[in-house]
């Protein structure tokens, strides 16, 4: 299938083996996933670079930006780079604890 660089290593995709599938067996530590179905988004990541086409085994349910795949969904053709994205969860903590320390600098409110 093809070339994926990963912030740990690099390694080939087999034949109909998703990227997770490929981390999986590549026994990358760093790799997050869940329910490996494109519910969840534990398995997001982002797209640095990429040769080839990017193509959904199963068509992802989590929202995803742009320059983002769900690594459980995706097989790969060509060379892919990617990293690790940060966890929506961890996105919404951050979000939050942003805003509430923000809202401290107001005047007034509620």
């Amino acid at each position: 299938m093809g070339w994926v660089f990963s912030d740990e290593m690099r390694f080939y995709l087999h034949d109909n083996e998703t990227v997770l599938e490929g981390l999986i067996r590549t026994q990358h530590q760093q790799v997050r996933y869940e329910c490996r179905q494109g519910y969840c988004g534990m398995c997001r990541m982002k797209v640095l670079a990429k040769t080839g086409d990017v193509t959904h085994k199963i068509t992802p349910i989590a929202m995803l930006e742009d320059d983002e795949i769900l690594a459980c969904c995706c097989q790969a053709t060509g060379t892919l780079r990617i990293s690790y994205a940060q966890p929506a969860c961890e996105q919404q903590a951050a979000f939050t604890d942003d805003f509430f320390a923000n809202a401290g600098d107001k005047k007034g409110g509620v």
